[in-house]
């Protein structure tokens, strides 16, 4: 079985467009090693057109520092070889991380504690039995008003 890479350079579409991927590569390892760690890990490439390069940067912030800095990448692109007249910075935001999904608390509302404190008495296992007591008591509402599903029947007879 053939590798991947040897398929797709084997066609001349593909070839093409593999050494554009490889020299965009090229491109961006080299700018990124001539950032901060920090802002290098917030910028891609967009497009590069010689002789300008266009840069992604991923907020606002980002883009600022980077436009501070093209005079120093033009210059270094340029000492590794890439002539390039310009750079162009576009800002090019993500989305913010999604949230995660909150968890709610499954309470235990009174005639469940009941039902529960029931079955341990019938228990012959003593251990088992204080487990279910404990969970009765740890889960047990208050009071009326704070029952977990008490809302829930009152909202579905209304």
């Amino acid at each position: 079985m053939r590798p991947l890479g040897h398929i797709l350079s084997a066609e001349t579409t593909f070839a093409g467009f593999l050494d554009r991927r490889r020299n965009e590569l090229a491109i961006l390892h080299h700018v990124r090693r001539n950032l901060p760690p920090a802002l290098a890990a917030q910028v891609g490439i967009a497009a590069v057109e010689p002789p300008e390069l266009a840069l992604l940067a991923s907020s606002g912030a980002v883009g600022a520092l980077l436009r501070q800095r093209v005079p120093d990448l033009v210059e270094k692109l340029a000492h590794a070889g890439w002539q390039f007249t310009g750079i162009r910075v576009r800002v090019q935001p993500r989305p913010p991380p999604r949230s995660p999904k909150k968890h709610m608390v499954k309470q235990l509302d009174g005639l469940s504690a009941a039902t529960l404190r029931a079955h341990a008495e019938r228990l012959a296992d003593p251990e088992l039995a204080a487990a279910l007591r404990r969970l009765a008591d740890h889960g047990a509402a208050p009071s009326d008003d704070e029952e977990a599903l008490g809302s829930v029947k009152k909202q579905r007879s209304e």
